[in-house]
């Protein structure tokens, strides 16, 4: 299936201009904070960002097993970036407190925060839903979306990135069974744009990871939609470079990780300051 794409080069794999250990991506020095990241493409956005020089990660999560596994794997792989694991989860917001207040107390401010963890409610449709079920979709895309800024803004440095792991499903148009999904996601996305203009000196994007093969994408599969897969390396990398200088004219956009960097710099000037790659109900006023 293709799908629409405002560049011509649409990735599936990771590819030379996102590549972290570029000088220009380079994230020495800074400390980064990845929700979600013993799981999905948490543990590979970790490995990205120590291999582009980090100072330090840490990782938050609900499963201590997961946990443990990233670390001894970012450890042995990247001895120079110290990694940190958390038992957190982002629905309890006094959890959250605690856990960015003992990140700073360990390694100081943060610079980037990943907002990776997110939850895919079953595909059904509205009538045949688990009310539960569907509800949790809230609780943790949109909640653990408060959550998570409410408690990194009191530990954040000046000029920090926010990057949310967003969905295309936000805004395209309907899937039969992705109604608690797409709406909750779309729910979540819009607590990152209000972040967006309350913390101007933030940058804040949100990202469209591509099609990924993880637990999540498994109820898709299940559900009989069977898109072609991208890689985690594509999205890994890509955040990397979403940080950098390079990519500050998306600031307070909505991207996908497919589209090919080079030909956005080179719209740039249609991009920035503009509705292009946002929200909105287009054809108002």
């Amino acid at each position: 299936m293709e799908f629409p794409s405002p560049v011509k080069t649409f990735h599936d794999d990771t590819y030379p201009s996102i590549n972290p250990t570029l000088s220009q991506l380079s994230t020495k020095g800074k400390n980064i904070v990845i929700s979600g990241g013993g799981s999905g493409i948490g543990p590979g956005i970790a490995h990205s960002f120590a291999k582009s020089g980090a100072s330090s990660i840490s990782i938050f999560g609900r499963t201590q097993k997961s946990l443990l596994q990233t670390k001894e794997a970012l450890s042995k792989d990247y001895p120079n970036t110290k990694i940190y694991t958390y038992v957190a989860d982002i629905t309890e917001k006094s959890t959250l407190d605690t856990t960015f207040q003992a990140v700073k107390s360990t390694v100081g401010s943060v610079d980037v925060l990943i907002a990776n963890a997110g939850y895919i409610p079953d595909l059904h449709s509205i009538a045949a839903s688990n009310a539960d079920n569907w509800w949790a979709g809230f609780e943790i895309n949109v909640r653990g979306a408060f959550n998570l800024i409410s408690s990194f803004v009191p530990v954040a440095s000046k000029n920090a990135s926010i990057i949310n792991i967003s969905t295309a499903v936000a805004h395209m148009p309907y899937a039969p069974g992705f109604c608690g999904y797409a709406v909750s996601k779309l729910a979540g996305t819009r607590v990152f744009d209000y972040a967006a203009h309350e913390y101007p000196e933030f940058f804040v994007l949100s990202v469209h990871p591509g099609v990924i093969e993880t637990a999540m994408n498994a109820k898709v599969v299940a559900a009989g939609m069977n898109y072609p897969h991208d890689t985690i390396e594509l999205p890994a990398d890509f955040e990397v470079w979403a940080v950098s200088l390079e990519a500050n004219f998306l600031r307070g956009k909505l991207v996908w990780s497919n589209w090919d960097v080079d030909e956005l710099k080179a719209m740039e000037k249609e991009i920035e300051g503009t509705d292009k790659f946002t929200l909105g109900l287009f054809g108002w006023p």
